[in-house]
């Protein structure tokens, strides 16, 4: 039985992804803002609920067709390919039906059988704000379903029209221009010549209104070129006045409600209340901060007993392999390479897995787009876009989906400077690195200001200075390429309890990639890299008692090379392999020092990898070999250091040139190195070495 393709489109903040996971059973982020998705999402919807298999499409949440930012442009071309979706599913928020009808008018112009979908109908019957369904079905000519994506009522209903539209030939509601739209006629005229007049209309929007397509045939092309300029202005002004005409009209003929800021319901009312104090100017920083803060200080406090079980599973299982195994290469490749470098690693999954569940409990609540709201004001001081947010928050996650987030800004440069802003957010896999060093070199324990640690407070410092330095690096990109900014359109919903099935749901799906990343990318690096640290196997030198034989090894005589680059910020030649293995994976830095550490330890030495570090001394001087001041310069190189050979992939990908990887590795690398030699040399002066 042939698989029939239907796409989800609506605007953002519809609830559009909740009722495409409710249909096909998947755990895609829901948000708040727009830019949540940025491609198309493909799933299955759940057998029981439809006759014949059916793949949904979830497109980008859209305000219009009208393609100007990348997203746009990528649900247009879905719509209106040569093999387009054989119906499409048009989901409207039911508690604000006059903003979405726009969209509406603009996806029927392109032909293809259609069913909205009222969503959240049932926050509309709670506010009283309930569309009449028959009465709006009559009024548009296609079938109008009330569902609830977070529950999934309506679905089956929804896909039962779905198949009614199906298998009847589409009859598109094209608006008539009116006898006073000339230039829109005239237009129209010529278009039409060339291809249908859905299409016409779809091009218009696209082209005629400032944004570009790349499925566009060379007659088209040629039809559009023949309309002049100032023509082609007027045409597309009286498309849209055309189309805002008719939403008016149907909104008289169906009663629909349309809110005049007194109509909001209990809910929305107690959200205003909250915002006075959430979105204000100073009181709603101070509150963000507060809120990021607290998160941070409890990575540390609820979750350091998992990781001390985690820790000692790992070496009683080293251990466990040791014994059976006996003595030889292949055990120490196990011992060391394998269960050694990944589970220094694993270790930090307990603090991973509280991130990700503690954001997701703030996004599904409507709290982070408040933070959005708020950024958006110093965005707007930068130059840049309040879009921006979107990217920037996933990048605390993971730079690659971050940057493809970026999609949803209109215009290169103001892209470019996104994309060069999202490295310098500390990513999840830079926290494993933070965590070891202020565990193994600090008192984290410590009590400052009260409820807060130290460990908590530095952690919280790496995470503000990243976000600081993603924001000047923003205002550089401003100021050298400046480019139009274009405005953000937020709707801020009401506070909502978080589903914490979804959240979790999603926190496990983030983590697990995280692990997945250790089990191949970690795992197979820490190999390679214990191969380097263990030959060529040479004895060391008598007649220097403080070497040892891994210096000899390759990976020790490169991390010697580099020792004099490193000596003037604080690090040694160790420290050199892990940089050099971390270009793989960030995480790699933690998983080559237990490599080292535990190589130069032979079995003598089971304690964990914080305990070695805090107990590590210069066998020539007697002195700690890493302290406070070295650890800080060492987190500071990672704040600003592309780490990444996959981000620096996905930018050449996105940007289509190596130019900009190559000098985003090139000035990112040297800012680390510079704002490191500031904090460890300054450090030294002032006497805390």
């Amino acid at each position: 039985m042939r698989t029939a393709k239907v796409a989800l489109v609506g605007n953002p903040n519809v609830g559009k992804t909740s009722l495409f996971n409710a249909l096909t059973g998947s755990r895609h982020a829901v948000g708040n803002y727009s830019g949540i998705t940025v491609d198309v999402r493909e799933g299955a919807v759940r057998a029981g609920l439809v006759d014949r298999p059916v793949v949904l499409l979830d497109l980008p949440g859209i305000y219009s067709t009208t393609a100007v930012s990348d997203d746009e442009r990528l649900a247009f071309e879905q719509l209106s390919a040569d093999r387009p979706p054989e119906a499409v599913i048009i989901v409207a928020d039911a508690t604000n039906l006059a903003r979405n009808l726009y969209l509406v008018l603009q996806v029927f112009e392109l032909g293809l059988p259609s069913v909205l979908a009222l969503n959240m109908s049932d926050v509309a019957r709670k506010q009283g704000r309930a569309v009449d369904v028959e009465r709006l079905a009559a009024a548009l000519g296609v079938p109008v379903v009330a569902t609830v994506g977070r529950t999934g009522e309506g679905g089956r209903e929804l896909l039962r029209a779905v198949a009614e539209v199906s298998n009847r030939p589409a009859r598109p509601r094209l608006l008539q221009p009116l006898p006073e739209h000339r230039a829109l006629r005239a237009a129209l005229e010529v278009l039409e010549a060339v291809c249908s007049p859905a299409r016409a209309r779809g091009l218009m929007s696209a082209e005629l209104g400032g944004g570009k397509l790349s499925a566009v045939s060379s007659e088209e092309r040629a039809a559009l070129g023949r309309i002049e300029p100032d023509l082609a202005q007027t045409a597309v002004a009286q498309l849209v006045a055309l189309r805002y005409r008719e939403v008016d009209r149907l909104l008289e003929q169906t009663g629909v409600i349309v809110d005049d800021g007194g109509g909001a319901g209990v809910g929305m009312q107690r959200s205003v209340a909250i915002d006075r104090v959430l979105t204000h100017p100073v009181a709603g920083l101070l509150a963000f901060g507060l809120a990021m803060t607290l998160l941070f200080q409890g990575l540390f406090s609820w979750s350091d007993p998992l990781i001390s079980v985690i820790e000692t599973m790992f070496g009683a299982l080293a251990d466990v392999v040791g014994v059976t195994l006996g003595p030889g290469l292949f055990t120490d490749l196990l011992t060391q390479g394998v269960i050694a470098g990944a589970g220094n690693v694993l270790v930090f999954v307990p603090q991973i897995a509280l991130l990700f569940v503690v954001l997701g409990l703030l996004e599904d609540s409507g709290y982070l787009a408040r933070a959005a709201f708020l950024i958006d004001r110093l965005m707007t001081a930068l130059g840049l876009s309040g879009k921006a947010f979107v990217p920037l928050l996933s990048g605390y996650a993971c730079a690659i989906p971050a940057i493809l987030g970026t999609r949803t800004i209109a215009g290169f440069r103001q892209r470019l400077a996104v994309i060069f802003m999202i490295p310098y957010v500390s990513c999840s896999a830079r926290l494993p690195v933070y965590a070891l060093v202020i565990g193994a070199l600090f008192d984290a324990d410590r009590s400052i200001f009260g409820p807060f640690s130290l460990g908590g407070l530095l952690l919280s410092g790496m995470y503000l200075l990243s976000t600081v330095s993603a924001l000047v690096v923003g205002g550089v990109f401003h100021r050298f390429m400046p480019a139009p900014r274009p405005p953000l359109v937020l709707e801020l919903p009401p506070y909502r309890r978080p589903r914490l099935r979804n959240v979790l749901g999603r926190a496990y799906d983030r983590t697990m990639d995280f692990v997945r990343d250790a089990g191949t990318v970690i795992l197979a690096a820490t190999i390679v890299l214990w191969a380097a640290l263990s030959f060529p196997r040479v004895e060391p030198d008598p007649s220097d008692p403080h070497a040892t034989a891994i210096e000899h090894s390759v990976g020790g005589r490169l991390g010697k090379a580099m020792e004099p680059a490193l000596a003037p910020i604080g690090q040694d030649w160790r420290i050199g392999v892990g940089l050099v293995g971390s270009f793989a994976a960030r995480e790699v830095l933690v998983s080559t020092l237990g490599l080292v550490y535990g190589i130069e330890a032979g079995e003598e030495d089971d304690r964990p990898l914080r305990e070695r570090l805090r107990s590590a001394t210069d066998p020539r001087t007697g002195k700690p070999r890493y302290t406070p001041l070295r650890g800080l310069a060492l987190m500071v190189f990672f704040v600003y250091a592309c780490q990444c050979m996959s981000t620096l992939a996905v930018v050449k990908r996105e940007t289509r040139s190596w130019r900009w990887p190559l000098l985003m590795l090139g000035t990112m690398t040297s800012v680390a190195y510079l704002m490191a030699w500031l904090v460890y040399q300054g450090g030294r002066l002032l006497g805390f070495e």
